[in-house]
C-alpha cells in the first residue's frame, strides 16, 4: 500500500519545485524623498551650476532629470504640499507657521500654521501598504501647535522643529528630536562632534538598517536644511571655494545659462533674464566689496557641495546594503534662491560659516542661483518656483532612459500620488475617522518611462499675494497688488515677452479658473498673515519702541508722514524701519547722510540729504499716494524721489524705533543701533487710502 502512494507524493513535490513561484511577491521599491532648503534652479552640477555635486550629476546620469518641475515658492507651504499631495492651503499651511484667524478670531482653514486633520501624510498612507517610514531633517510644518512627524505617521525621527543650525553650537534654532524626545543638542546618543547635513544621512541610513531588520520596504524623507541661511560649513570646504567666485554675477549667469542650453535643460530661443535694477553690474564694486561677495558664495558653495557629499554617502551606504537598484530617489528644493537680505547678503561674525555666524547670500547671488529666471523665493515666477527634480531607480526607470531630460511639467504636490503608485498604496477617503480632501497631485511615475502624465487640471499657485497658474504652456503670473502677465512657455520660459495685453481672452480664461481653485482650495481671504491691523493713524513713538505687525501702523495702499527728532552723534543707525527684506520702509543715517528708503517686492527707491548730519535735528519723511517720495531736515532742503507707489500690504515685520532687529528693510548691517538719542518719532497715515 505504502508503494503506491509514494508515486502521487513525489509527483507533487517535483510539479511543485518545478512551477514558477508565484507565492513569493515581488519585492515592494524602497522610497528616498531628499529635499533641500532655498537652493536655486541652476545651483547644482548637472542643473548648469559651477558647484561640485558629482554625486547628484552620478543620480541625473542614471536617472530622469525634469526640466519644468516646481515647488510653491516658500519653505512650509512646499513641505506640508509635497507630504499630503493637496496644495498648502489645503493641508492648513498657506503661509508659515503661525495661526492667521478671521475677524471673528477663528483660524483661517488654510492658514492653521499646521498640518490639518482633512490631509494624509506620504507615511500614514504607505503603512497600509507595509511600509516602514522614517524622517530625518526639517519638520516645519506645525510643531509649535503639537503636529508632529513622530504624530503623523514616522516610525522613526531624528529631526528639528524649524531648521536654523549646522552646528550644535549654533546659538540659533531649538533641540534636536531622537523618535520623540528632546535631546537637546550634545550628548549621548549624538556624536561629539556633528554637521547637520552628515547628520540626517547617518540617521537615515540607521533607519533603513532597522527597516531591513524588520524585512520591510522603507520610505525616508531626508529634509536637509542647507543651504537655507545662516550659511555655515566646515572651515576647509569653505576655504576650497575663496576666489572662486570673483569672476562675479554677471560673467557666472552667462556661463550657466550657455551650459543649460548645451545640456538641453533650456531653449537657446529663451533669453536670459536680465539682473533687475537694484542688483548691481559687478564690475561696478571696488575690490574690497567683490572679495566680501566672493567669501559669502564661498559659503554657500561649500554649504551645497557637503550637501551633495553626504548623497554620496547616502548612495554608497544604500548600495552597500543591497537597496541602491530597488530604491526610487527624488531629490528637489523647497524654493528658489532667497534674497531675503537684499542686495548686499550678510557675512557676519569673527568667522563666518562657523557656528556663531549669520551669513545669508543675499539678491545679487540669489540672482546667479535662479538662473536664467527671473525673481526669487516668496514669489511664483519662475525663480521662485523653479526646482531641479532628479528621479533615480535602476529597478523602475528604463536604462534607455538614462541620463535624459523630462519636459512635462510638475509639482511637489504630485510626490504624494507617485510614492503611492510605486508602492502600491492607496490613497484613503477617510483616515482616523477625519473625511479626507481628495489628493490634487498626480503620479509622475509614466514620465519616468517617457510616457505621458496624467494631468487634467491647471497647476496653481498662491503665497503672499503672489500668484499663478500653469495650464502649460500658458502660465499668468502676478506679483502681489500687480496686474496678471501672461506668458507661453514652451517659447519664453524666462518669463520676458508679456502677452498679456495681446491674448486678453486667454489672461480672461486662466484668472478666472485661479479664482475658482483659491475659493475651493481655502486660499482666501488673501494676506491672512497681517492679521487684524491697527486702526489708528496717528503713532507717537520714542527710542528702543517695538509694535508687532497687528499694532504697527496698517501702511498699505495710503500715504503717510514720518517726523523724527534726534540728536546725531555718530555716521549710522536707523532711526525708524517698518517691515523687512520683502518690503516695508527706513529713515537712517548712513555714512552721515540721512536716508529714506522704501521697498517694494524686493524692488528699492532711496532718497538721501546732499550733506551730513550732526548734531540735533528734525526730519520730515513723506510717501505720497502716487509713491512720491521727499526727505526735509530742518524744513529746509526738500529731496524727492518716486517709488513705483505706496506699499501693497503692511509688512509682516513690525516697526522698530532705533533699530531694524529684524529682516533689515535698509541696505545696513546687523549692528544698525542709531548712534545718538531719538527724541520722538511721530508717524501719521493718510486719512483714506488708494483705491
Amino acid at each position: 500500500m505504502r508503494s503506491h502512494l509514494r508515486l502521487p507524493i513525489i509527483s507533487i513535490l517535483l510539479f511543485a519545485l518545478a512551477a514558477p513561484s508565484q507565492a513569493a511577491p515581488e519585492k515592494k521599491p524602497n522610497i528616498v524623498v531628499i529635499l533641500v532648503d532655498d537652493m536655486g534652479y541652476s545651483d547644482i552640477g548637472c542643473y548648469g551650476g559651477e558647484i561640485k555635486t558629482p554625486n547628484l550629476d552620478k543620480l541625473a546620469g542614471e536617472g530622469v532629470r525634469f526640466t519644468q518641475f516646481h515647488n510653491t515658492a516658500r519653505c512650509c507651504p512646499s513641505r506640508a504640499a509635497l507630504l499630503t499631495g493637496l496644495y498648502p492651503h489645503q493641508a492648513g499651511v498657506g503661509h508659515m507657521t503661525d495661526e492667521q484667524d478671521d475677524a471673528d478670531g477663528k483660524p483661517l482653514p488654510g492658514y492653521s500654521g499646521r498640518l490639518n486633520d482633512r490631509c494624509v501624510t506620504i507615511p500614514e498612507a504607505l503603512h497600509g501598504a507595509g511600509y516602514f517610514t522614517a524622517m530625518t531633517g526639517k519638520w516645519h510644518v506645525g510643531q509649535n501647535y503639537g503636529v508632529t512627524p513622530w504624530g503623523r505617521g514616522f516610525d522613526r525621527t531624528l529631526t528639528c522643529a524649524q531648521g536654523g543650525f549646522y552646528f550644535p553650537g549654533t546659538p540659533v534654532g531649538g533641540p534636536l528630536y531622537l523618535n520623540g524626545k528632546n535631546i537637546g543638542r550634545t550628548g549621548a546618543p549624538l556624536p561629539a562632534t556633528w554637521y547637520s547635513t552628515d547628520l540626517w544621512t547617518d540617521y537615515g541610513l540607521k533607519f533603513i538598517d532597522e527597516a531591513r531588520t524588520a524585512h520591510k520596504p522603507f520610505f525616508l524623507y531626508l529634509a536637509h536644511n542647507a543651504p537655507h541661511f545662516a550659511l555655515q560649513a566646515p572651515a576647509a570646504d569653505i576655504a576650497r571655494w575663496r576666489g572662486k567666485f570673483k569672476a562675479g554675477w554677471d560673467k557666472l549667469r552667462e556661463a550657466r545659462y550657455k551650459r543649460q542650453i548645451q545640456m538641453g535643460l533650456i531653449d537657446k530661443s529663451w533669453p536670459l533674464s536680465p539682473r533687475l535694477p537694484e542688483v548691481p553690474a559687478w564690475d561696478s564694486l571696488t575690490p574690497a566689496q567683490q572679495d566680501r561677495y566672493d567669501h559669502i558664495m564661498a559659503i554657500y558653495a561649500a554649504v551645497v557641495e557637503h550637501m551633495d557629499k553626504s548623497v554620496g554617502t547616502l548612495i554608497a551606504g544604500l548600495k552597500q546594503r543591497g537597496e541602491l537598484d530597488n530604491t526610487l530617489i527624488l531629490f528637489m528644493s523647497d524654493n528658489g534662491g532667497n534674497a531675503e537680505s537684499g542686495v548686499q547678503g550678510r557675512l557676519e561674525g569673527a568667522n563666518p560659516g562657523g557656528p556663531k555666524s549669520t551669513v545669508f547670500v543675499g539678491q545679487a547671488w540669489a540672482t546667479l542661483n535662479n538662473t536664467p529666471f527671473v525673481r526669487y523665493k516668496h514669489y511664483t515666477d519662475e525663480g521662485g518656483v523653479a526646482t531641479p527634480l532628479i528621479a533615480h531607480w535602476p529597478n523602475g526607470i528604463p536604462k534607455a532612459r538614462d541620463g535624459r531630460l523630462e519636459t512635462q511639467p510638475g509639482h511637489v504636490i504630485d510626490i504624494m500620488a507617485t510614492c503611492l503608485d510605486v508602492a502600491g498604496a492607496a490613497y484613503p477617503k477617510t483616515f482616523h475617522d477625519h473625511a479626507i480632501t481628495p489628493i490634487e497631485g498626480v503620479s509622475l511615475r509614466p514620465a519616468f518611462a517617457g510616457k505621458t502624465i496624467q494631468r487634467t487640471q491647471p497647476i496653481f499657485w498662491e503665497h503672499e499675494g503672489n500668484r499663478a497658474v500653469l495650464a502649460s504652456p500658458w502660465k499668468l503670473v502676478a506679483v502681489d497688488g500687480k496686474p496678471w502677465r501672461l506668458y507661453n512657455t514652451a517659447a519664453d520660459r524666462t518669463e520676458q515677452h508679456d502677452l498679456a495685453g495681446a491674448q486678453p481672452d486667454r489672461v480672461k480664461l486662466l484668472a478666472t479658473q485661479w479664482d475658482a481653485w483659491a475659493k475651493r482650495a481655502d486660499v482666501l481671504p488673501l494676506h491672512p498673515e497681517n492679521g487684524v491691523l491697527s486702526g489708528e493713524t496717528q503713532f507717537t513713538l520714542k527710542e528702543g519702541d517695538h509694535l508687532d505687525r497687528a499694532h504697527a501702523p496698517a501702511v498699505a495702499g495710503c500715504g503717510f508722514t514720518l517726523t523724527a527728532k534726534f540728536d546725531a552723534t555718530g555716521t549710522d543707525g536707523v532711526v525708524a524701519a517698518q517691515g523687512g527684506a520683502a518690503q516695508g520702509y527706513t529713515l537712517f543715517l548712513q555714512n552721515g547722510k540721512l536716508t529714506f528708503l522704501v521697498r517694494e517686492a524686493g524692488h528699492t527707491t532711496q532718497i538721501a540729504t546732499p550733506q551730513s548730519v550732526t548734531g540735533a535735528h528734525t526730519a520730515v519723511a513723506r510717501v505720497e499716494a502716487d509713491g512720491v517720495l521727499s526727505l526735509t531736515l530742518d524744513s529746509q532742503g526738500i529731496v524727492k524721489g518716486k517709488a513705483p507707489g505706496p506699499l501693497p500690504q503692511t509688512p509682516i515685520e513690525g516697526l522698530d524705533i532705533g533699530e531694524d532687529r529684524g529682516a533689515r528693510v535698509g541696505p545696513y548691517g546687523a549692528a544698525n543701533t542709531f548712534a545718538g538719542t531719538i527724541q520722538s518719532v511721530i508717524i501719521e497715515l493718510d486719512s483714506k487710502p488708494v483705491d
